[in-house]
């Protein structure tokens, strides 16, 4: 009986606990040292992936989202000293958006390390199930064809676009042309009705290669039936 309570007791929960959800990703990695987050006074570290989401996170008393690396300094008289904290990145919420994905791009310079922070919308209603979004990180217009529509997506800009997959799910062609008309990329896409994926576009790695493309998919969680009334 415990077991199936549990999970509607968490749910419930989640709706009254106030404030921001994030999560993060980490473009690349890994990162020379562990990072922590500001909630009011409190600094929670949080765990950035390359590959995935990483756990979900609340905002409950900060108004901006603000990353911190820690050093613990050396005891002085026997007695321990409290943690340093310094700022390594800082980004503005999105008004009224909840959750939101952090994107952290570090710097390559350890000696004044940083993190450059994008806040994405990652709600269900800014980014439904069954959809696709495709972020241009390149510094020039794209053409992308995805389930049949075209979108001409700007250089640092993103889009979203609907797979129009059923229930069973299947692979969408997925093509991207340059400015003048050309196809540069092209594969298949798994989509289902379940789930969502950004597409990260970006530069060659080498002149005249193609454009270097990432993928963040995500199942989504499905409501279980409602039991049936008893009579």
């Amino acid at each position: 009986m415990w077991a199936c309570l549990a999970p509607a007791t968490h749910a419930q929960q989640q709706k009254k606990k106030k404030g921001v959800q994030f999560s993060c990703m980490l473009w690349e990695g890994p990162l020379p040292q562990n990072i922590y987050y500001q909630d009011g006074e409190d600094y929670r570290e949080v765990v950035p992936y390359t590959s995935s989401r990483s756990l979900p996170h609340w905002l409950e008393k900060s108004k901006e989202f603000r990353l911190f690396t820690m050093t613990q300094p050396e005891a002085n008289g026997g007695k321990e000293q409290e943690p340093v904290y310094t700022l390594v990145g800082q980004a503005k919420l999105l008004p009224g958006i909840s959750p939101i994905l952090f994107l952290l791009i570090p710097s390559q310079i350890e000696e004044d390390f940083k993190i450059r922070i994008m806040a994405l919308d990652d709600s269900l209603e800014g980014f439904p199930a069954g959809s696709f979004r495709f972020a241009n990180f390149s510094a020039a217009d794209l053409m992308v064809k995805f389930a049949g529509a075209v979108k001409k997506i700007p250089a640092r800009e993103m889009t979203i676009m609907q797979s129009k997959i059923g229930k069973k799910g299947g692979m969408v062609p997925f093509l991207i042309g340059n400015e003048s008309g050309e196809k540069v990329f092209e594969t298949r896409l798994f989509a289902q009705a379940s789930g969502r994926e950004i597409v990260f576009i970006g530069p060659p790695k080498k002149e005249g290669g193609l454009p270097s493309v990432r993928f963040l998919p995500q199942l989504l969680p499905q409501k279980l039936p409602e039991p049936p009334s008893q009579p």
